[in-house]
């Protein structure tokens, strides 16, 4: 698959696309129909194939619908964001049996599961896995509290009983202690969990529960990857504990943070926190869920301060050389000192097995000095040791808490909710890879079985005559090769590890002879090859996918465990958690047995602990007894990208998760048979719609009914090996419901053409009659308007010749006015000079006369 732009391109030859029986001229082998886009089951899909899934998965996406049905299993798609899809609500929803097939939830899955153990009276188990990241532990997480609030005994009450209270606090202590930082996830579990809840059988109601774990990652305790971080525990309890608790366990001071010790900061720089995590406020909420699970305040006590003993055992640092051996380091007593005074054992005895190791011969013990190499694997074998027994510790008080001996003994029925890592691989992969992916072998195998018989169940209850079981892969030789006897992987390893010059190396080289398949006729022995570049690893043909693991280091995490002498020094610590801790150990070994290396007479015997592949293969066993003796639920987590970015989705990855998951086997299983399934009914009334309905108050169809479908498909399909009518259902090959639509399709767009012949002729006829009467009216309006603007212009011309004539008048009359005005004006004023020199010649005269008289 590439990506071209936004689109993507899958390489697909065209064998695996084009169905038995497919009219290729009628439908693109490519393509399904519309009716099945976003469908909630991909195995509903006509044509299943890797594009046609991946792409369903893709738009149910982007639509915010991350559960998706796959045949049996849910596959659910993590979100990275938060979604309203667990409320109360929404727990109600299902409760009532709202949630149909086509609802594809969570909660779907546990109602389900609920409603199998109340009415079959069977146990059930609901499996949840994913690589990490996927959300299996937030899944498995909802459905505990689905159990826990949906199905109340006081429906009107909503307080929670104390066992069920008690079955939620286990998750923050199950996070604490067993989740970790990883590159691929801030909440990652590093082991696995089977949680049966039990029911009474009476009232269903909650009475108790029991927890079991797997395979925890020791090594974590000691090493951390890069950007990774230790289990949260320690980086709580660093953060929350008071200033009375740092002052006991001696974490004060410059041993207050995460990093001034090595267990916590070997990831680097700023790999301490998480963010949007207060470890303070958790470490708050793992003590108060100790208390409710039944560990009280003195033995939380002991908790904090084995883990406070534990990280400062992992400051202690070794100098020396081959020749002188190896010594603690000066500069690290302080803290030697500290770790023994909190793990109670004596300085002297744990520096003397720290630095030295005890050879055990026919008549003497030697001791032996160790280089600073040993020195620091015995320091951490301590601490992983100590750690691991603290883990399973805890399992005591909760299950006691959960499941006391009264209620044990009741009848109860159980819901159990596996909580397991999915199948991994990687560039590297070792000793944990390689047990989880055996898990997931034993897992496939089950499943497989599984789907099958429902399958086959769904063929008998329908009555089909023409059909023969379902072949599917097998993956017992695969499962032979690692744990058969005596000559499986996992037999001569332990075989290897009790040897004491058995290496890494010649374990590899057992394992090519071993398995040679040149030599050996065994089929399980094709399962197996030797990588052509290296001599100390080895590949196996898994389910999934083809996987090579490095053999540098199976047998030291094989063995796990500390020298005996250390183990002694344990189990008489002063501090009586401890000491309890590695004598429960002893008790757990079993009685002691001749080592593979002692000699064949002698008087001494060596205790030999159990290999941690011999516990894991046990508790394996055991736990797929437990899974073959319920109905088992299948919840499959993928995480959608590996930037833990919300709602983006990377193709390539996702289908590397279905491939490995067994959703590609479940739609392989069903594409063998009959896929596509649709009811009698539905399928007449969607291909004859003339179906006469007076029947269709009966569940079962009619004689009628079953008559007109086959009627049907006669027309449709010539080839009956394509279809076959149940007793409720048509079932289908792959691709022949496909080529029912589109012929259905075809027969609607024939129809739909002279519909629209019709339809567009007496809408053309009409809107050209509308349009001549459109015209006309405009042409009337307009010739209206025309003469309305004459009958306008003609008032306006003779307005104006109107206004003309009254205002020529005017302005004529107004010039006479002016004139007579102007001439009155002249005339008075002309008059008046008259007057005015006539007045003054007669003065003049006047004043002439009255001069002469005077002389």
């Amino acid at each position: 698959m590439q990506r071209v732009d936004n689109s993507y391109v899958f390489d697909v030859s065209f064998a695996e696309l084009v169905e038995p029986g497919a009219d290729a001229e009628i439908l693109p082998p490519l393509c399904n129909p519309p009716i099945l886009d976003c469908t909630p089951d991909l195995t509903t899909l006509s044509y299943l194939h890797e594009p046609a899934v991946l792409y369903n998965l893709r738009r149910r996406y982007e639509q915010k619908q991350i559960y998706t049905y796959s045949g049996v299993v849910l596959v659910a798609m993590n979100p990275f964001h938060t979604v309203p899809l667990y409320t109360p609500e929404c727990m109600a929803h299902y409760a009532k049996g709202h949630g149909g097939h086509d609802d594809p939830h969570l909660f779907a899955i546990a109602e389900d599961a609920y409603q199998g153990m109340v009415n079959d009276k069977r146990n059930q188990t609901i499996i949840v896995y994913g690589e990490s990241g996927s959300g299996k532990t937030t899944s498995a997480k909802y459905i505990m509290r689905y159990f826990a609030q949906a199905h109340h005994a006081d429906t009107n009450s909503e307080q929670m009983s104390t066992v069920e209270s008690q079955i939620l606090a286990t998750n923050p202590v199950f996070e604490s202690f067993g989740n970790a930082k990883t590159t691929r996830n801030d909440n990652s579990s590093r082991f696995g969990k089977f949680l049966d809840i039990k029911f009474e059988m009476k009232k269903q109601k909650i009475v108790g529960g029991r927890i079991r774990t797997f395979l925890l990652e020791r090594s974590r305790v000691a090493y951390q990857p890069p950007t990774e971080r230790n289990y949260h525990i320690f980086y709580q309890l660093l953060a929350g504990a008071d200033d009375a608790l740092r002052a006991e366990l001696h974490l004060g001071n410059e041993y207050g943070s995460w990093e001034a010790f090595h267990y916590t900061s070997q990831g680097g720089e700023g790999s301490g926190t998480i963010p949007g995590v207060d470890d303070a406020e958790d470490f708050a909420v793992t003590d108060a869920s100790l208390e409710m699970v039944g560990i009280d305040s003195s033995q939380r006590r002991d908790i904090w301060r084995t883990l406070s003993g534990i990280l400062h055992l992992g400051n202690v640092t070794f100098s020396g050389s081959e020749t002188v051996g190896s010594y603690i380091d000066t500069a690290s007593e302080a803290q030697f000192a500290i770790a023994a005074r909190l793990l109670g054992v004596e300085e002297a005895k744990l520096r003397q097995w720290l630095t030295k190791r005890q050879i055990v011969t026919r008549h003497d013990h030697i001791l032996a000095k160790v280089n600073k190499t040993q020195a620091l694997v015995i320091r951490d074998s301590i601490a992983k040791f100590i750690y691991s027994r603290l883990f399973d510790w805890i399992l005591g008080p909760i299950n006691a808490s959960l499941l006391p001996t009264e209620v044990d003994e009741q009848a109860t029925s159980f819901v159990g909710v596996l909580d397991i890592y999915g199948f991994e691989h990687f560039e590297h992969n070792s000793f944990e890879q390689f047990c989880i992916n055996y898990a997931n072998e034993k897992l496939q195998q089950g499943f497989n079985h599984h789907v099958f018989k429902l399958e086959q169940e769904e063929y008998r209850k329908e009555e089909l005559t023409n059909w023969t079981f379902i072949g599917f892969q097998d993956n017992q030789p695969c499962i032979d090769l690692i744990e058969g006897k005596p000559i499986g992987i996992l037999s001569l390893l332990d075989e290897e590890s009790r040897l004491e010059q058995g290496s890494d190396r010649t374990f590899t080289e057992k394992l090519y002879r071993q398995f040679d398949a040149t030599k050996t006729m065994a089929v399980s022995a094709s399962y197996f090859r030797k990588p052509r570049f290296s001599n100390t690893a080895f590949t196996i043909k898994h389910y999934a996918h083809d996987v090579t693991y490095e053999g540098d280091g199976f047998l030291e995490k094989n063995k796990d465990t500390v020298p005996d002498e250390v183990l002694d020094l344990l189990c008489s610590s002063s501090f009586a958690f401890v000491s309890n801790l590695a004598t429960s150990h002893t008790r757990e070994a079993g009685s002691p047995h001749i080592s593979a290396s002692a000699p064949a007479r002698g008087g001494f015997q060596r205790r030999q602990a159990p290999t941690l592949a011999g516990v894991f293969k046990r508790s394996l066993t055991g736990l797929m007894s437990t899974l073959s003796e319920t109905e088992m639920h299948y919840i499959r987590c993928i995480k959608p990208n590996e930037a833990k970015a919300a709602w983006e989705f990377q193709p390539k990855m996702v289908l590397s998760q279905l491939r490995s998951c067994g959703v590609i086997e479940t739609i392989r299983i069903s594409k063998a048979g009959y896929p596509s399934r649709v009811p009698i009914r539905t399928f007449n009334e969607r291909y004859a719609p003339s179906l006469n309905s007076s029947s269709a108050s009966s569940e079962k169809p009619s004689e009628e009914e079953h008559a007109l479908c086959q009627q049907i498909l006669e027309a449709c399909l010539p080839d009956r090996d394509q279809y076959q009518i149940g007793l409720t259902k048509v079932f289908f090959r792959a691709g022949q419901w496909a080529i029912m639509e589109k012929k259905r399709s075809y027969l609607f767009e024939n129809s739909a053409v002279i519909i629209q012949k019709f339809c567009r002729g007496h809408l053309v006829r009409r809107s050209y009659q509308v349009m001549v009467d459109a015209v006309v009216k405009i042409q009337r309006w307009y010739r209206d308007h025309l003469f309305e603007l004459k009958v306008e212009e003609f008032h306006r011309r003779h307005a104006v010749r109107t206004i003309e004539r009254y205002w020529i008048a005017f302005c004529d009359e107004r010039q006479k006015l002016l004139e007579r005005e102007s001439a009155i004006f002249i005339q008075s004023f002309a008059r008046a000079y008259l007057a005015k020199a006539r007045f003054r010649r007669l003065a003049q005269r006047a004043r002439e006369v009255e001069e002469q008289m005077a002389r």
